[in-house]
């Protein structure tokens, strides 16, 4: 296994918000591979790390099959440390990054979100909805 994908289990093991920090950046600039993958979407949901954008975006940039719910859950639950940001960036980032992942899975967690009470939040998830067709060359498999 590559020294930075241990690197960031070690991290999330220890809770180590410097060290996933660091970790995180070696793993986003690495190869695409099923351990980063089953580590960013174990990552996700974790509330002690202050990084959620960045590992949406990780996600998004590896298409990592599997992230799908961890997605949609944390598009609707942001952590406190962003309860400031009414722009709704990690929702954004979160349905880009379904879009990309571009599954069957993916599109009917974007079409839950779509229906989320939350206006920002629906009409992002709608609009990679509307995209989806002119988006295929990004997603997975195309």
């Amino acid at each position: 296994m590559e020294r930075h994908i241990l690197d960031f289990e070690r991290a999330i093991d220890a809770r180590d918000p410097d060290a996933f920090e660091a970790a995180l950046l070696a793993l986003s600039w690495g190869s695409k591979s099923s351990e980063a993958c089953a580590l960013l979407i174990r990552s996700l949901p974790l509330n002690w790390h202050f990084k959620h954008e960045d590992v949406a975006f990780a996600i998004q940039r590896f298409r990592c099959a599997g992230a799908e719910s961890v997605l949609e859950a944390r598009a609707m639950d942001c952590p406190e440390y962003l309860d400031w940001d009414d722009n709704y960036a990690l929702a954004r980032k979160c349905t880009w990054a379904l879009a990309d992942i571009g599954s069957a899975e993916a599109r009917v967690a974007l079409g839950r979100l779509a229906k989320c009470e939350t206006e920002e939040i629906s009409e992002f998830a709608q609009k990679r909805l509307d995209s989806w067709a002119s988006e295929l060359s990004r997603k997975v498999g195309s």
